[in-house]
């Protein structure tokens, strides 16, 4: 029996094509239907494909009583309800790959229209009638260097092509470690050793809490003089009144911006500067990348269809290996120790290992593990992780994992252990289940702690001597920050402790600032773990 597909919103001919040839898929064009003639209709298919237009909202899905797949010809699927999808047990799939190219040569066209100035060139000359060819000196890109923050797919492209115009390329990712990075032709960096010798600087993150804001008033004062700073990831990255008070000061030199904190922007006042240059989220407005976009979900779609792995599901389909007896714990153990391991240590290893121990180790580690990278990456690509593409992304960023299992003995508890090697340094989680259901950290780097896996945590390093704690709570009493708990784990009288606070109320960058400049306190972090 056929399966029937239904296209709600207008998708590239290719990908209409593409979806006819497929074999036992009958294709229903539902771009001219009213919402009401949707509700009525979407009862009979089990495939749903849209782009920006149709709300597949609770009551569409809720109607959807076939429905077992919904493909978005694009990245964001912020007209899809994730959350009812994925109680109905519908597979979402995006198609981020697509428009990657795209984006990429939009983000150098902008970096050279800034530094050339032509668009104020353009209505000088055009508009104005003006012959100004002094007004307007530029500079080149050559022998310039770039901070690219972010190296996945778009920045990835992005700096293989400054490297080619000759530019010096430095890179910020947590998740990126050096042999990637010399494969792309960068050199590592801190967000801050990129703001200091960066003459150009672009971004390429997703939108997340970690990354709101993620260059602001701090960053910018840490620029050059004459820097010049590009988006064309996802509004709200920038700090967009640091940025114009940046540029009113000299401090920055001009901006090039594809996308807004508010779009379409609203008497935005960056918009009134000469020197931000500015077009309307064009990144991926190219035919070639439509005609990616929609080739590519078709395809993720007929394979869902299928029973088929798909690259990119952005909600997480249950694992079949979720109904053994006893798994469904361990699986979300392994979730929030990787959540854990790169929330406190980062991604930035050469290797990582695993250890599954005891009960833990009797279970199908190809799932544990699965949850593991999911946890890992989840908090820190937003939204496109999940127990179907964990892996996948994990290679993509070219993360080694050797997985081990000790069998149940007297002497072996039952307990996932995840370390991370990079050269001589090694940082390591341990973590059970306790009373057959709460996942349990009991050990961070050698030191012996017994820490729920909820709420909001923070995690530091001290020197074992007296009021360093006292200093910690002072602090926090301050800002109105009530502690819930407090563990202290040590190995030694008079060495180094680790201090885990669980804490009822959000830090901001200010608070984690002031702890971090407490004396004899190092690594300071804040874990944040999911609901569930």
């Amino acid at each position: 029996m056929a399966v029937k597909v239904l296209v709600s919103d207008g998708i590239a001919p290719e990908g209409m094509e593409a979806l006819r040839a497929a074999e036992g898929v009958e294709v229903t064009d539902g771009t001219g239907w009213s919402r009401e003639e949707l509700l009525a209709r979407i009862g009979e298919y089990h495939g749903l494909i849209v782009r920006s237009a149709t709300k597949v909202d609770a009551e569409l899905i809720e109607a959807a009583r076939s429905l077992q797949v919904i493909g978005r010809a694009g990245v964001g699927v912020d007209n899809v309800d994730l959350a009812a999808a994925t109680r109905r047990g519908i597979v979402v799939i995006n198609s981020p790959e697509g428009n990657t190219v795209s984006t990429a040569e939009h983000t150098l066209a902008m970096m050279l229209a800034l530094a050339r100035r032509i668009p104020q060139a353009y209505v000088s000359l055009v508009r104005e009638g003006k012959w100004e060819r002094s007004r307007f000196v530029g500079t080149q890109l050559f022998g310039k260097t770039l901070g690219v923050i972010g190296l996945g797919r778009i920045g990835s492209e992005v700096a293989q092509r400054a490297v080619a115009l000759g530019m010096k390329v430095l890179a910020y990712d947590p998740l990126v470690n050096e042999e990637r990075a010399k494969r792309v032709g960068v050199t590592l960096a801190t967000i801050e050793e990129i703001c200091k010798a960066a003459d150009f600087i672009t971004v390429h993150t997703p939108l997340i809490r970690e990354t709101e804001g993620l260059i602001g008033r701090r960053e910018f004062d840490l620029m050059k003089p004459g820097v010049y700073v590009i988006n064309c990831a996802r509004g709200g990255i920038i700090d967009e009144a640091a940025l114009y008070d940046a540029i009113k000061s000299g401090k920055v030199a001009g901006a090039a911006l594809d996308v807004f904190a508010q779009e379409p922007p609203k008497e935005n006042p960056l918009l009134t500067l000469e020197q931000v240059i500015a077009t309307p989220h064009l990144g991926a407005s190219t035919h070639e990348a439509q005609v990616s976009v929609a080739v590519d979900v078709v395809r993720s779609v007929v394979r869902a269809l299928a029973g088929e792995p798909v690259k990119y599901a952005v909600n997480a389909p249950a694992l079949r290996a979720a109904g053994v007896d006893g798994l469904a714990p361990y699986l979300k153990l392994a979730e929030r120790l990787g959540h854990f391991f790169t929330s406190v240590f980062g991604g930035n290893f050469d290797r990582l290992e695993v250890v599954y121990r005891g009960d833990a180790g009797r279970f199908d580690e190809e799932a544990l593990t699965s949850a593991l990278l999911k946890g890992m990456l989840e908090h820190m690509l937003h939204g496109t992780v999940n127990y179907v593409n964990a892996r996948y992304l994990a290679e993509e960023r070219q993360m080694r994992i050797a997985v081990t299992k000790e069998g149940a003995g007297a002497t072996v508890s039952n307990s996932i252990t995840v370390l991370g090697r990079l050269g001589e340094r090694v940082r390591q989680v341990s973590g059970i289940v306790a009373g057959g259901q709460r996942p349990v950290i009991t050990d961070i780097d050698g030191y012996a702690v017994h820490v729920a896996t909820e709420g909001r945590v923070l995690v530091a390093y001290n020197v074992d001597r007296p009021g360093i704690i006292g200093k910690v709570g002072t602090l926090l009493g301050e800002y109105g920050i009530n502690i819930a708990f407090m563990q202290v784990g040590r190995k030694e009288i008079g060495s180094y402790a680790v201090m885990v606070l669980g804490i009822d109320n959000p830090l901001d960058d200010e608070i984690l600032q002031r702890l971090r400049g407490i004396s004899d306190l190092r690594d300071v972090r804040l874990v944040e773990w999911p609901r569930g």
